[in-house]
């Protein structure tokens, strides 16, 4: 009986599903670079020989140009090794604004908020005799009540 992963792995091998392993290997690669360049890769995609990695700001570009010899090997070595992005010949990078920007947004709307209700209801003895350390405690209260509003 097959695993899931062999089941997998022929699935992507078949020509259907080819640009499914293209994707697939190119998130591979990019995972190899080091964490300064991966950190600031958006999305990847593969057009005509050429790898096209998106970045999220134009520092990582002129980052990523710094150190495109070390990248350019890197492929080189990991088409080599793992027989795969043999179709690649360029690596091209570009700066992109607005799909990380919806993607950022995307993501924020579908957090939780850390904020939660008042737990408290406000009713407590306030035993202080001192008066500014009463009033405080008052002020508490009131922040209280109107939390739960």
């Amino acid at each position: 009986m097959k695993n899931v992963s062999e089941v997998l792995t022929h699935l992507l091998s078949s020509p259907n599903f080819k640009r499914l392993h293209e994707i697939r290997e190119s998130e591979c690669f990019i995972q190899l670079l080091s964490f300064s360049l991966k950190s600031g890769i958006a999305f990847s995609f593969t057009r005509d020989e050429t790898l096209f990695i998106a970045l999220k700001h134009s520092c990582f570009k002129q980052e990523f140009y710094h150190k495109i010899a070390l990248v350019k090997q890197l492929l080189k070595q990991y088409q080599q090794e793992k027989n795969a992005l043999l179709e690649i010949k360029d690596i091209k990078v570009f700066v992109t604004y607005d799909i990380y920007k919806k993607e950022v947004e995307k993501n924020q709307e579908n957090t939780i908020p850390l904020t939660y209700g008042e737990l408290s209801l406000g009713e407590f003895e306030n035993l202080a005799t001192n008066p500014k350390i009463h009033a405080l405690f008052e002020s508490i209260r009131n922040h209280i009540l109107n939390n739960q509003e």
